[in-house]
């Protein structure tokens, strides 16, 4: 009975030594600890509700307000001198957009060459749910300014923000649903996706939270392979540490 123990013992202490070593890896990245001794450190967490829109749309095509997405990150953030008002950081998280539409993609192929295009769905469906979800790993990097004219304990309680940036991120994944009434479609890898995109981020409020907006400087589409459809999204940000 205690060489079973012993043995469990040991098969359990293997697979939760490398999610240990990872989580410490994480946290020795952002430290979250306190760092009372060393500069001063903001926002190292960051989770965005936002929604998410095309700049531009085919003919017929249009999307809906609701169009929730959410994000979040981990940043290391880098203050220039211990209490200065600049500072920036870079992090690393996930991002999802899911971009309801009145629209279904239809992909053709001439001459070798395929081409995948967004077309009004027509009004024989009574559509519950259209839409499209792109999910993304990104690279953030923010230039940080925020008022440090206060005491820390001010700080903490009342901070303003200002923090324009860029982020490039790698597509993990993609697909449509559509609900109707009686059916349930959902489809994966969208044909010509571009695994990729990247453009300008901003953060700007006060404490906690801020106002966030980002505009894709690539389609979701390899070029002259798809619908030009540059996203763009704006929203909350809620941040910590």
């Amino acid at each position: 009975m205690l060489s079973k123990i012993y043995l469990i013992s040991i098969i359990a202490l293997g697979i939760a030594s490398p999610f240990t070593l990872f989580s410490q890896g994480i946290m020795d990245f952002v430290k979250l600890t306190a760092d009372d001794k060393e500069k001063e450190r903001f926002d190292r967490i960051a989770i965005d509700i936002k929604t998410d829109q095309w700049l531009e749309t085919p003919p017929g095509i249009s999307t809906k307000p609701y169009s929730i997405g959410v994000s979040a990150y981990l940043y290391k953030d880098i203050p220039l001198t211990k209490k200065s008002n600049f500072g920036i950081a870079l992090g690393i998280g996930l991002s999802s957009d899911n971009i309801h539409h009145n629209g279904t993609f239809s992909t053709s192929t001439n001459n070798g060459e395929s081409f995948t295009k967004l077309v009004p769905i027509g009004n024989s469906y009574k559509t519950k749910i259209n839409k499209l979800t792109l999910t993304y790993v990104e690279i953030p990097f923010e230039i940080r300014f925020r008022t440090m004219n206060k005491s820390l304990e001010e700080r903490r309680k009342f901070n303003f923000r200002f923090y324009p940036g860029f982020k490039a991120g790698y597509m993990m994944g993609n697909h449509t649903k559509l609900v109707t009434d009686d059916t349930k479609i959902k489809v994966y890898r969208t044909p010509n996706t571009l695994f990729y995109r990247y453009g300008p981020t901003l953060r700007i409020g006060f404490n906690k939270i801020s106002f966030i907006a980002f505009y894709s400087l690539t389609g979701i589409f390899e070029k002259g392979k798809g619908n030009e459809l540059n996203t763009f999204s704006i929203g909350v940000s809620w941040m910590r540490f």
